[in-house]
């Protein structure tokens, strides 16, 4: 028998936060499975810490930011690998050891450098929007070059320089202030250099801001394409042919096309444009939302609605607009990892997670996760590679390689320090179903697991804090 006006069990006990954070809504409308706050901790068969970081290099490069990353996967019967970062001027390779190789220390400093490999050439090709083209086969990182026959690579000989690339069929594509670049047929020495047929050049009035390749699905077939972005829109590119010789006066055996899709929905944040194999492209916006496109889709919707926050907690809508261009987007299963800088930082300081695993039927992000300060994040997963990387975005801290998600660590590496993660779990306002009826709740139970450190817990009810800061160490009950 229960005792008069007592709250049934299954009323009184929190859900899990299947459903991740809300920050959007007021605290008495979360419903059961939302979060108000989920800081440096996920849902994953319960509530846990995030995993930290470790530094790749012991020492620093130096101080300055890291510009650039790429893992080079190419030898095509004979692969191999070669982990590719950009600082200052140089261009180097970071071996797993943590030892710096320099191929080339003659970039303007400091510029945001995109890197592509490109298997036809099995190449990687570097881009940061003042510099020539420049190709690295594993040996020498040196100007696109070619032996006998013209050389027009973006950057060279008066031609606009390249912000960043992507292919499409056996074209590579870049952007420049002419609009959208192409190559001859598997080549990447020759480039069309401000062509009256092909040279793609936008339709509303404004600079491209990113490529990023992105398949077509037809009624019975699969199209090749590259979606195009200016701040406030975005262009499809396809086609099936692309001209013999992109430096003629007029075109032969070219269909290539570019149409707007949407004239509202861009992005100034090139690094945030990413692919999610069998789910679709997602970017974050100009008007600081996230876009999702699903796969083969020419339209999408925003799936960041959550993560603007109307409480206390800052969400993506305190991103700083001056530095948009740092905002990235990685996946790294089972997360697409948001990267945003706040505050006055041109580095990003903040992330939100979403698991892709729930999605779409569910839309559930974590976070915010705060204490990395990274500029570039990339994936390592191919011959065997299961990891992702992130670059120092502070150049105060030193120019260091970190390891992110690194298993059963739980410190951040910041520069040289090693910096315990605070994780903070905040419920939803349980109205226990009785949302009307004034409650005396005198005990309240929790089942942790805490292999070091302590918990640390608040109580708090509409009207403000209840109790504070009550501490439990390992091994209380």
């Amino acid at each position: 028998m229960s005792l008069r006006g007592e709250i049934p069990e299954e009323k009184s006990t929190y859900p899990d936060p299947t459903l991740g954070i809300n920050l959007r809504s007021s605290e008495e409308d979360l419903t059961d499975g939302e979060a108000r706050l989920m800081q440096n901790c996920v849902y994953d068969g319960g509530t846990r810490n995030r995993t930290g970081s470790q530094r790749l290099n012991a020492t620093s490069l130096g101080a300055f930011r890291i510009t650039g990353g790429h893992k080079f996967y190419y030898g095509g019967a004979s692969p191999t690998q070669k982990r590719l970062i950009a600082f200052s001027t140089r261009i180097s390779v970071l071996s797993d050891a943590g030892s710096e190789t320099n191929l080339f220390a003659g970039m303007t400093t400091g510029l945001d450098t995109h890197m592509l490999t490109w298997s036809i050439t099995d190449k990687a090709y570097i881009v940061n929007g003042t510099d020539d083209l420049r190709e690295y086969d594993g040996t020498t990182c040196q100007l696109t070059s070619v032996i006998g026959g013209a050389l027009q690579v973006p950057g060279n000989a008066g031609n606009p320089a390249a912000r960043q690339m992507a292919p499409i069929l056996d074209r590579l594509m870049c952007i420049t202030t002419n609009g959208i670049e192409r190559t001859n047929p598997r080549v990447a020495h020759i480039w069309s250099r401000g062509s009256s047929w092909a040279t793609l050049r936008p339709i509303r009035g404004g600079l491209f801001t990113s490529i990023y390749p992105f398949t077509i699905k037809g009624t019975d077939s699969l199209y090749p394409g590259i979606i195009a972005f200016q701040s406030t829109a975005y262009y499809l590119i396809t086609g099936t042919k692309f001209g013999d010789d992109v430096t003629a006066a007029s075109p032969a055996n070219d269909d290539a096309s570019i149409k707007l899709i949407d004239a509202s929905v861009g992005t100034s944040s090139p690094y945030s444009v990413c692919g999610v194999p069998g789910v679709g492209l997602f970017w974050f916006t100009s008007d600081l939302n996230i876009f999702w496109l699903p796969e083969g889709a020419l339209h999408g919707v925003y799936v960041g609605n959550k993560l603007r926050s109307n409480g206390s907690t800052p969400g993506i809508e305190s991103t700083n607009t001056a530095q948009l261009s740092q905002v990235s987007m990685t996946y790294f299963y089972p997360y697409l990892i948001l990267a945003i800088p706040t505050g006055s930082n041109a580095y990003c300081d903040t992330q939100f997670w979403l698991d892709i695993r729930a999605f779409p039927q569910q839309i559930v992000w974590y976070g915010p996760m705060t204490g990395q300060t990274v500029s570039r994040i990339w994936a390592e997963i191919q011959n065997g590679d299961f990891a992702i990387y992130g670059g120092e975005g502070n150049a105060a801290n030193g120019a260091y390689v970190y390891q992110l998600r690194k298993l059963s660590r739980f410190t951040d590496a910041v520069g040289s320090a090693d910096n315990a993660i605070s994780m903070i779990y905040q419920t939803q306002f349980a109205s226990f179903g009785s949302p009307s009826r004034k409650k005396y709740v005198y005990a309240i139970n929790a089942d942790l697991y805490m292999p070091t450190g302590s918990a640390v817990c608040s109580t708090y009810d509409l009207d403000g804090a209840v109790q504070t800061n009550v501490t439990f160490d390992v091994g209380a009950s």
